[in-house]
């Protein structure tokens, strides 16, 4: 019982760790008057790509051991288990717009603020926009919000739920503007919880990394050609 407590106890310190890092990252930035929009578009990508690095390399410092362990469980088993996960998220795709389409006609958006804010960087750094959504965030997210999370809570049930309601949460709590806005935690987490179930289940953070980064490559993508 002592062990486990001290284990969540540490995943919850970093988690708090990687989920203040950007508003720390900001405040240092004001104080020290640093201004993005003075530098050129080169400057920009190698700052943004320098500051992506920081909490990337954190985390997988944190899991080294997990991360050198389950790759190889991960290569023999690669086949089995993307077969059976990719139709998980692919439920979790139709629950996700399903429910995007209900929230639109309520809030009047057509997507969420999030959502729109990740389409303008896209149009003014695409490259930026691609390296980050499509590598860094899958990798850095499924070690935050599912193998930390799931560290956190012992109960599986609790945190399948948990997992999607952070998850959820961290998409939308920063950017909403009007409380109506804060429906669009449930697509969120639906993502969210569907994928610490995949997580639990596959026992392999490398299954839940693939799949968010075919999740967010087959969006941008779609993105790109519309």
């Amino acid at each position: 019982m002592k062990d486990k407590l001290i284990k969540a106890l540490i995943s919850i310190i970093i988690f708090e760790i990687y989920y203040l890092f950007p508003y720390i990252l900001n405040y240092i930035m004001e104080i020290a008057n640093i201004n993005l929009a003075n530098y050129s578009r080169t400057t920009i990508m190698i700052i943004l790509y320098t500051l992506e690095l920081i909490p990337l390399i954190f985390m997988i410092f944190i899991y080294k051991k997990d991360l050198k362990d389950e790759i190889i469980i991960f290569k023999k088993n690669f086949i089995k288990n993307i077969d059976k996960y990719i139709r998980l998220w692919i439920f979790a795709l139709f629950l996700m717009s399903a429910s995007n389409i209900i929230i639109s006609h309520i809030t009047g958006n057509t997507v969420s603020n999030n959502e729109e804010a990740v389409r303008t960087i896209t149009d003014i750094l695409p490259i930026y926009s691609l390296i980050t959504s499509c590598i860094f965030a899958p990798i850095v997210e499924e070690l935050a919000y599912r193998k930390t999370i799931g560290n956190i809570f012992d109960n599986k049930k609790l945190a399948i739920i948990m997992s999607g309601i952070i998850f959820g949460l961290a998409h939308v709590i920063g950017t909403y503007s009007r409380i109506v806005d804060l429906l669009y935690i449930i697509p969120y987490g639906i993502f969210g919880s569907i994928f610490m179930y995949i997580y639990l289940e596959s026992k392999n953070i490398y299954t839940t990394m693939t799949i968010h980064c075919l999740h967010n490559t087959i969006l941008l993508i779609m993105y790109f050609i519309r």
